[in-house]
């Protein structure tokens, strides 16, 4: 096997603008919630100029009865999955590559100092909204099996890759793809800067509706303000996120504030001169692995009518709850899992150090690989600014995280004879 990765690894330093271009030409591609079909046709057309034939599909509405599925409220037609098979000769262990094709608002683009669809370099980085987050790895994914077979490797076992929708709000087309394309384990690489994530929490989001009596401001007494209201509701969810980090899980215990409920948008009233007769709360909140998503909307729920019932109005006008987005229970790989223990081997033959394992504080798509008992971790290339302005790629990390990708491939598939 040495030699033949002698002449993988000496193909990747030799085609490194090519991958770096690979990721430049996905980037360029906007694939926003929605907007994800000209980047997945790209995917399948590379996929077929590497002699695979790719499977594209729109998820079924089907998919969000599944349970850990969400809903992002956006129709699943025209927006589909891609996959493609690297067939092997038989005999081995089947490999997932998994990365996700869609990408968060670069709003407010004023914020930004390099065009966030440019895929501008400066030094060593590429700047662009998913040049990180994780267009760089699903590149990654799409170049060692092109360079496979350039140079005419072949796997025992089937390598599976896979570039899915709605990563960022539901997990849905990890969902389905982990479903339609069961194998002996998964690496989804996303950034990880050369470390392991082993676990992740749970995610869910939630809408608190309140009902305020609307009114004229100038006999405001009459009324019953909305926003006001939403005072104690939002006191008793931050009380939730305090009880919450009490107990910590094992895998987090080292994080300071592992649970985080966020109030991320708040809409009530429109206009200055009237009480607003109604109120919403959009809201995140994540929770460890082993607690199920059903257990947590029953917490939230519980809190809520606990501060309803200490107000009169809201006692007799209770809010209600309803749940959109992230519906997923957390995940966690065992360390001693032998993909993992074989991904840790092969980074610190190639890289000279130990990698940690990280406990991710938000969701990735791991979980629906580890739930279905194929055991799946994350890792992949440097970065920053993710989610934020100027996102930016380490180019300098794309090369190292794939040479001990396609160690880690010939290893866990074998090479065959």
């Amino acid at each position: 096997m040495n030699s033949t990765l002698e002449r993988v690894w000496d193909e990747l330093e030799r085609r490194r603008d090519e991958l770096s271009g690979l990721v430049a030409d996905l980037v360029r591609r906007p694939s926003l919630l929605g907007q994800e079909a000209e980047a997945q046709a790209y995917v399948a057309d590379y996929l077929r100029g590497v002699g695979l034939e790719p499977d594209v599909w729109d998820l079924s509405p089907s998919v969000l009865d599944l349970p850990n599925a969400g809903n992002s409220g956006v129709p699943f037609d025209g927006r589909p999955n891609v996959a493609a098979v690297l067939r092997g000769t038989g005999g081995g262990r089947s490999l997932v590559l998994n990365g996700h094709i869609d990408v968060v608002s670069p709003e407010p683009v004023e914020a930004w100092t390099h065009d966030p669809w440019g895929a501008g370099i400066v030094g060593n980085r590429m700047y662009g909204r998913g040049a990180c987050d994780m267009k760089s790895g699903l590149a990654i994914n799409l170049f060692l099996a092109k360079v496979f077979r350039d140079l005419g490797i072949d796997l025992k076992g089937d390598l599976i890759l896979q570039s899915v929708i709605e990563e960022e709000c539901t997990g849905n087309g990890a969902l389905d793809a982990s479903r339609r394309y069961p194998a002996d384990a998964a690496i989804v690489t996303e950034p990880t800067d050369g470390d392991i994530t082993q676990a992740h929490v749970g995610v869910i989001w939630f809408r608190v509706h309140i009902t305020g009596r609307a009114a004229h401001a100038a006999v405001a007494p009459t009324g019953v303000n909305a926003i006001v209201k939403a005072v104690p509701i939002i006191q008793a969810l931050q009380d939730l996120d305090r009880r919450m980090n009490e107990d910590r899980h094992p895998a987090f215990a080292d994080l300071d504030h592992p649970i985080n409920l966020n109030i991320g948008v708040i809409r009530g009233g429109d206009w200055p001169s009237s009480v607003p007769g109604a109120c919403e709360l959009h809201c995140r909140l994540s929770f460890y692995p082993g607690q199920t998503v059903e257990e947590i909307r029953r917490e939230v729920e519980e809190a809520i009518q606990q501060a309803a019932a200490g107000d009169e109005w809201l006692s007799e006008h209770p809010p209600t709850v309803s749940y959109d987005g992230f519906q997923s229970a957390g995940s966690v790989v065992p360390k001693d899992a032998p993909p993992v223990q074989m991904l840790v081997s092969w980074h610190k033959k190639l890289r000279g150090n130990e990698p940690r394992f990280l406990a991710r504080t938000g969701t990735n798509d791991m979980r629906y690989y580890n739930f279905l008992g194929i055991p799946a971790c994350c890792y992949g290339p440097s970065g920053g600014n993710l989610h934020a302005a100027d996102e930016w790629l380490d180019l300098d990390s794309l090369v190292p995280t794939a040479k001990v990708l396609a160690a880690f491939i010939c290893d866990w598939c074998g090479l065959a004879d």
